[in-house]
This record gives C-alpha cells, sequence and structure tokens, in this order.
C-alpha cells in the first residue's frame, strides 16, 4: 500500500458529493459571459462569493462577490474558460459546486440535509456542504453529472463499502495495509473504468470543456496513469481546449514526467543531514546511486528497510549508495526514526518551502505516494523509476552482479 502525501482541500469533498444531487438540462450558452440566479432556502442575507481552485499550487480566486437578500443572488461576469467552482457563502460557511460557463445558469439550492463539517482543530476551517439542489443552464454541469451518474460509477461501491467496513475496525497495522491494498485494486479497476468512458465521451465531445475537467480530476486521484494512456487520452480533445487549466496542468505534468524517464538525466537537488550539513545529488557522480523516498510515518517504508539493507551490505563496496529523502515535516520524527532504523547509508530530510504545498524534492521527482525508488547509473542518468521493490533488485544484479 502507498501512502499517498496529499493536502486534501475542501472543494475537493464538494466535487465528491455532486453525484447526489438533481440536475436538469442546460440552455444555449451565450458569448456575453455568465449569468448565474439562485436560490438558497434557509440563507436569507448574507454574502456569497464564486471561488476557482487551481490544484496546482493549492491557491484559491474569488472570481465574483455580492451581498444577497431574501433567498436569492445574482452572480454576473465572462470567463475565459468554462470550469468547475465552489460557491461560497457566509456566515456559516455554506459552500456547494457549480461547472460555470459563459451562459444562463439557475441555481435552486436548499440547506436542509447539507453535510457539516468542523476542521479547527486540523488549521482548517468549519461549514456545511449544501448537499440538496439543483443546477440548470450549463452544459458542463450537464455532462459531469451524466459522468458521476453513471450505474458504472455505482457498481463498484459494493465492493468498497466491505472493505472500508473493515479497515475502520482493523487494529494490526499489518492486516490495515493488507486491507488497503485490496482497496488499491479496486480503485485501480475503477480507475480504468473511469478512463475508458472519459475516453469514449472524448471520442464524441472532443470540444467538452467538462470532458478535460473529468480528466483531470481522474489525473489528480490516478497520478500513476500511465505516460502514454494520458497522452492518448489528452490528445481526443480539440485545439480549442488548449487554453483551459485542466489541458495546460495535464500537459505540463507530462512534460515533467517525460523528463524523469529512463536515460534522462536525474534533476539534481541539495538538502541537509542529521548534523546540518549539506549533500547534493551531483556529489554521487561515479557511483550507482538509489534514492529512496520514505518517511518515519509510512509504515510500508519501514517495513523495506531491513530488505534495503541486505541490498546496501551486498552492493555497497561495488560502487552503490543509497540516499533517503524523508518527506517528514517535523525533524524530530526523522531523527527518532533514524535512530530507531540505523540505516547506514545517506540520509537527508527533504524541504517544504511553500505553504500547504509537498516537500520540494519530492514535488521535483513527482512522487504522488512513498515508498518510491529512483535508480541512477554513474552518469546521473535515471535507469528506473518505480515503487517496485524487486525491479530495483533485478536490475542491481544484472549491473553490478
Amino acid at each position: 500500500m502507498k501512502n499517498k502525501n496529499q493536502l486534501l482541500f475542501c472543494g475537493a469533498l464538494l466535487l465528491s458529493m455532486l453525484a447526489c444531487n438533481n440536475n436538469t438540462g442546460s440552455k444555449q450558452a451565450t458569448a456575453d459571459g455568465y449569468s448565474i440566479n439562485g436560490k438558497i432556502a434557509g440563507l436569507h442575507s448574507g454574502g456569497i462569493k464564486l471561488v476557482s481552485y487551481n490544484d496546482d499550487d493549492r491557491t484559491s480566486k474569488t472570481i465574483d462577490s455580492i451581498a444577497f437578500n431574501n433567498d436569492t443572488f445574482h452572480l454576473k461576469g465572462k470567463l475565459n474558460n468554462a470550469q468547475m467552482m465552489t460557491l461560497f457563502i457566509e456566515p456559516g460557511g455554506w459552500s456547494m459546486p457549480v461547472f460555470v460557463e459563459n451562459s444562463i445558469i439557475s441555481i435552486d439550492a436548499d440547506t436542509t440535509a447539507s453535510q457539516h463539517y468542523d476542521d479547527t482543530k486540523y488549521g482548517g476551517t468549519a461549514g456545511a456542504v449544501i448537499n440538496k439542489y439543483s443546477i440548470s443552464g450549463s452544459q458542463g454541469q450537464d455532462e459531469w453529472m451524466k459522468y458521476q451518474k453513471d450505474p458504472g460509477q455505482k457498481r463498484f461501491d459494493s465492493a468498497f463499502a466491505p472493505l472500508e467496513r473493515a479497515l475502520n475496525v482493523e487494529k494490526d497495522i499489518d492486516k490495515e495495509y493488507k486491507i488497503r491494498d485490496q482497496i488499491d485494486s479496486v480503485r485501480k479497476l475503477q480507475n480504468d473504468w473511469k478512463q475508458n468512458w472519459i475516453n469514449d465521451f472524448a471520442d464524441k465531445n472532443p470540444s467538452s470543456a467538462a470532458g478535460i475537467y473529468m480528466l483531470s480530476e481522474l489525473y489528480r486521484y490516478y497520478s500513476t496513469m500511465p505516460i502514454i494512456s494520458l497522452e492518448a487520452s489528452l490528445n481526443k480533445f480539440s485545439s480549442n481546449l488548449k487554453t483551459s487549466p485542466y489541458y495546460k496542468s495535464i500537459s505540463a505534468s507530462l512534460h515533467k514526467r517525460k523528463a524523469l524517464l529512463p536515460g534522462q538525466i536525474a534533476p539534481d537537488f541539495t538538502l541537509l543531514k542529521k548534523d546540518s550539513s549539506s549533500f547534493t545529488l551531483t556529489s554521487t557522480r561515479g557511483k550507482y546511486i538509489m534514492i529512496d523516498f520514505w518517511a518515519s510515518w509510512c509504515h510500508p517504508c519501514r517495513q523495506a528497510i531491513p530488505h534495503w539493507k541486505e541490498v546496501y551490505k551486498k552492493y555497497h563496496a561495488k560502487g552503490f549508495e543509497i540516499v533517503s529523502v524523508s518527506d517528514d515535516s517535523r525533524w524530530g520524527d526523522w531523527i527518532k526514526a533514524m535512530d530507531v532504523e540505523k540505516m547506514p547509508w545517506l540520509q537527508v530530510v527533504d524541504e517544504f518551502p511553500i505553504k500547504n504545498m509537498p516537500a520540494k524534492v519530492g514535488t521535483l521527482y513527482m512522487t504522488s505516494f512513498i515508498p518510491f525508488y529512483v535508480l541512477i547509473d554513474k552518469d546521473g542518468k535515471i535507469i528506473l523509476y518505480t515503487d517496485n521493490e524487486n525491479e530495483i533488485d533485478a536490475k542491481l544484479k544484472e549491473l553490478i552482479g
């Protein structure tokens, strides 16, 4: 089981609730911009704002805001690209998602049956996700709902449910991760189904802004999607979507992933060791290097350490080195784990220079989960980029013997 190292934005929760809501037909888009007419029963007055979220840098931007009275509001503007956005209403921290495009959009919502949350103890906010609503006038909303409500999506629920119940009551950590592996297997099947659905949809609707959004949402949670497969899906969409933030994000990710393919020079980095001295990756040129992305809190990472001790003992004298890059944000946790594990190879700790963003080197190497390994040759070129210990073992045997 891989440990996801990802901060979840509350917008993801909002989007996951979309499948529970009703939606009616869309109206013809207009060139003049968007006009959102809304009614929210139960909220008589307050302030409402339309917010877009950028998952790449985890920032949000207020597109429009207005005070409302008598449960109703009206937002008007123009977008360069259709996007999934969130309506935030204060006081109370109420929120709901809507796919906004340049058309006349009507929203009829009710605060009853809303899902309340309180993340203040984790440094977050408190509020409520509005679950009961209907949206009309947005073709993208209609297309997204068609995808969300497809019976093929629902058939995986019966497979996830018993596994999640078992996970919630399991106390043994090794058994817990076996259940997580089973969940991952089901999720892989679900992801494949989603990609096939999106591909079929794109074949018929290559200019759909909702379609490219569907692909970006899938890729956000399926970051291991094979490069060839992802590129093929992206290329199904027409050139008019190349200005979409979703298209741009996927394209940028593809570019970064291709730079990490075997034969490419491993990106250089400098991080601190336990004694606060600096280590630079290029200083290891002339040896075979395995970068080991791990963390003190990662159970499978620590389970793998005895194996890597054997590998290190076998090959170190023959020109092999391991560089462990810790994803710990607290040095105390990292140092405590090193004192327990007593790993004899190079140890450095990653940095978190941008608030709410993943670690610097982990991002550079696009490690969306750990443990993860990158094997590098004597000239600094990538040999393997994998989460599979067996692949590393086989390649080292081939290279060093």
